[in-house]
């Protein structure tokens, strides 16, 4: 599960197929315990799931992938074509 992006202490990574499925998000994690996929695709940013994150993190981490949407999509590209 590569990282691709970090910042404030948040991991932004991508999962690998065959493991991985569409549509395309990611999966933001902070303290390095606590996950939350976040799509980041055509229609905006949406949180998925939550586990273990704090109410302003979750807020934090949607903010910070709302900034690098462009990035984390080509990102997604590079490993799903």
């Amino acid at each position: 599960m590569p990282t691709v992006l970090q910042s404030d202490g948040f991991q932004v990574r991508i999962l690998l197929p065959p493991r991985e499925h569409g549509p395309p998000h990611v999966h933001v994690s902070r303290a390095g315990r606590s996950r939350d996929p976040v799509a980041a695709g055509r229609t905006g940013v949406g949180i998925r799931t939550v586990y273990r994150m704090r109410a302003a993190d979750v807020i934090a981490a949607v903010r910070l992938i709302e900034a690098h949407v462009p990035l984390l999509m080509r990102a997604w590209r590079t490993y799903h074509g």
